[in-house]
């Protein structure tokens, strides 16, 4: 009987252990809510100063120092803008702006990437990224996780004489970053996992393991990307 109790973790080892998983469980929980709260007091405290600049003239001090103004200014002139937007006048409006922002070549690049980007970003018909795929980089037989975004544009497949697929490989634990490529059908393999699966795989650096799905055999890539429209930048004709 002593020798099977002494077997046993004391009191002590207990304690440690106790001490130890609890610190960790609430690094866990309390770490992304710090991060989230971080994150949104600059967005917050960024917004609010957008009175600063007005002169006290046009704006009094006393109304700059209204607490939630700026937030609640910036949400109202969002609401107007989209609604513009979606009107028919609006719409004219907003083209007429575009029309004069492809005048300026880089501007309007810069301009019409953005706004393509956070269309198929925020777009609530399709989705941004579609198929976990396993992407053979950055060396032979060495395997990371990628996103599958679109069908690769027709000039790019036919500069190398293949069907390929747009991919985009994040980087850990921050998966905003990451490398975009263009890779061959056939050099993918696409698992059956879901992207928010996918994620969370990728930010805790493996260590939270998705369910195991498996391989998806026989699936056509490209039937399954989403093809966004193309930007068309149009300049006006040199007069001269």
């Amino acid at each position: 009987m002593n020798a099977a109790k002494q077997d046993g973790p004391t009191f002590r080892q207990r304690s440690q252990r106790w001490i130890r998983d609890s610190l960790i469980s609430g690094i866990v929980v309390a770490v992304p809510l710090f991060v989230v709260y971080w994150v949104v007091e600059r967005i917050v405290l960024q917004v609010e100063g957008v009175l600063g600049p007005l002169p006290t003239t046009l704006v009094p001090q006393w109304v700059k120092d209204i607490p939630g103004l700026g937030f609640s200014v910036t949400i109202l002139v969002l609401l107007i803008l989209g609604t513009l937007f979606r009107g028919f006048v609006g719409r004219r409006v907003v083209g007429g702006v575009e029309g004069l922002l492809r005048r300026v070549p880089l501007v309007g690049t810069l301009y019409f990437a953005f706004q393509q980007l956070l269309k198929s970003v925020f777009s609530s018909e399709a989705q941004s990224f579609q198929r976990v795929v396993l992407v053979e980089f950055p060396r032979k037989h060495a395997y990371c996780l990628g996103f599958v975004t679109a069908k690769a544009w027709a000039g790019a497949e036919e500069a190398v004489g293949r069907s390929m697929i747009s991919v985009f490989v994040p980087t850990t634990p921050n998966p905003t970053s990451g490398f975009f490529m263009m890779i061959p059908d056939e050099d993918l393999i696409v698992l059956n996992m879901t992207v928010e699966e996918a994620f969370k795989s990728i930010m805790s650096s493996g260590i939270v393991l998705p369910a195991d799905g498996g391989v998806v055999e026989g699936i056509d890539l490209q039937s399954v990307t989403m093809e966004l429209p193309p930007v068309t930048l149009e300049y006006p004709e040199d007069p001269s």
